[in-house]
């Protein structure tokens, strides 16, 4: 996905798509009309570049603010929720901060309004899927609200746990709608994005700078979908992801002493993602089952995503850099 969806979130088992990837020509403001030129029926217009900014700014805002004050919720609860030690030791942090806040809300529902005017062609079916993620964060708020109460208030004392089974039920439905809620915009949000990041990647030969660092990322956000998704086919995955990392410095040393600065950053970012992934190779392949190489992707997801961010950074470096006519 987009650049701009550089962000894992609390569900890393759902977030791992939106942590975006690839290819803007062009960055337009919100305030940007009239629309930019071009129809939405073809995704590589700029006014689909631009619709896609507005869904991907309301998609971001959401994702970071909707699910993190249950962050510490569900790093003390258990399958049977808190326990009444948890609640009295740690009750305060627990629910510590406001929740999703009202101002908040009512900023990410103005940049949903936003996108939702500009909504047609290929953006068609993204207004309702929006809003299913926008009710969902609100979900999510609202269930925290009710532990809160019941924590904060000192019910827990006075029924000795006893909601707290039953309220953590509720609070494990409505983070699962609120993933499934992310993961149908996200999919289409991929969908829009591959279509654009594959046409532009078309658009260079593969002797640039251009081609290279675009497939280099593809090549990297298709490989941490896999990982998130289905471990167990990862095998393809890491060959794949080897080959275009092997590509990637046989072009950047053809260069030599004469490699652009900025494709040089890119690569060093790209050395760490294989430095990261030969170790989680190596542990997906001693995993004895698919829950144990789910679980190695767990552990070691935080630092591919960081490692892809910056990639992703870098990415529109020199996209600017290729702008400017500074890649020959």
């Amino acid at each position: 996905m987009n650049p701009s969806l550089a962000r894992s979130g609390i569900a890393l088992s759902l977030v791992l798509l939106f942590t975006a990837a690839a290819c803007k020509k062009k960055v337009f403001k919100k305030d940007d009309e009239p629309a930019a030129a071009g129809d939405t029926k073809d995704v590589t217009s700029d006014r689909s570049l631009q619709v896609m900014n507005y869904y991907v700014d309301f998609f971001n805002e959401v994702l970071a603010e909707a699910p993190s004050p249950l962050e510490n919720y569900f790093e003390y609860a258990d399958d049977n929720g808190l326990s009444m030690d948890d609640m009295t030791k740690w009750g305060n942090v627990i629910c510590a901060g406001a929740g999703w806040m009202k101002i908040s809300r009512d900023g990410a529902k103005e940049k949903l309004e936003t996108a939702r005017r500009a909504s047609s062609g290929e953006f068609a079916k993204m207004p309702a899927l929006g809003d299913a993620m926008f009710a969902a964060g609100v979900a999510l708020g609202d269930q925290r609200e009710v532990v809160c109460k019941y924590v904060k208030g000192g019910e827990f004392k006075s029924d000795g746990g006893a909601k707290a089974k039953d309220l953590h039920k509720t609070v494990v439905a409505a983070h699962e709608a609120w993933n499934q809620a992310v993961g149908g915009l996200g999919a289409e949000l991929d969908r829009v994005q591959d279509a654009q990041s594959l046409a532009e990647l078309k658009q260079h030969g593969n002797d640039t700078y251009g081609y290279w660092f675009r497939f280099m990322t593809i090549q990297a956000n298709e490989f941490l979908r896999v990982a998130r998704r289905d471990p167990a086919k990862l095998d393809a995955s890491f060959t794949a992801l080897k080959d275009a990392i092997t590509g990637a410095k046989a072009f950047a040393t053809a260069k030599g002493a004469g490699v652009n600065e900025s494709f040089a950053g890119y690569m060093k970012q790209v050395d760490r993602l294989a430095s990261a992934t030969t170790k989680l190779e190596k542990s997906v392949r001693a995993a004895k089952t698919p829950a144990a190489a789910a679980k190695a992707v767990e552990k070691q997801f935080e630092e591919l995503i960081s490692v892809y961010n910056t990639m992703i950074s870098l990415h529109n470096v020199l996209i600017a850099a290729e702008g400017r006519g500074d890649l020959k």
